[in-house]
């Protein structure tokens, strides 16, 4: 079982005030850097087979793990490992296996699962795609963003 989630932070958190652009800033002209690592902190969740490789209880830029997981969904659809690591921390997650099962491995902690890559990439093309339709839901015009529309479907 995969499951492959995130929640916004509590209305009232400091975390939540991360979902709120400044008045003069144009959605659309926000830079990737800023996009990646200032913006948009949510809880996310990442169990596999029951190894929790990311906890809910932590807050994560989404677009950055949103982004690196559209990087690894394309690699593993043409049969390649992946990685991807955290902005605010060393640990790298690694995703390996070139046939119908992949192998899923943390750099810092003892946590291994295996996945059947078929699902593993049905969910992380289903976590990217509500990342992007909740951006686009809670702030007005970051849907015409570049980077925000790299999260789309058939980006």
């Amino acid at each position: 079982m995969i499951v492959l989630a995130f929640t916004l932070p509590p209305v009232g958190s400091a975390w939540r005030e991360s979902w709120s652009l400044p008045a003069n800033r144009d959605p659309i002209a926000i830079s990737e850097t800023d996009l990646r690592y200032k913006y948009f902190a949510a809880n996310v969740e990442m169990t596999v087979s029951g190894t929790p490789f990311i906890r809910p209880s932590g807050h994560h830029p989404i677009i950055d793990l949103g982004l690196s997981f559209k990087w690894v969904e394309k690699r593993l659809a043409v049969g390649d490992d992946a990685a991807f690591g955290f902005t605010e921390r060393r640990e790298v997650i690694h995703v390996r296996g070139a046939g119908p099962t992949v192998s899923i491995e943390s750099s810092e902690y003892p946590y291994r699962a295996e996945a059947d890559r078929s699902r593993l990439l049905a969910e992380l093309a289903r976590f990217t795609e509500s990342v992007h339709q909740r951006l686009v839901h809670e702030v007005a015009g970051i849907g015409g963003n570049p980077v925000v529309q790299r999260l789309r479907p058939s980006a």
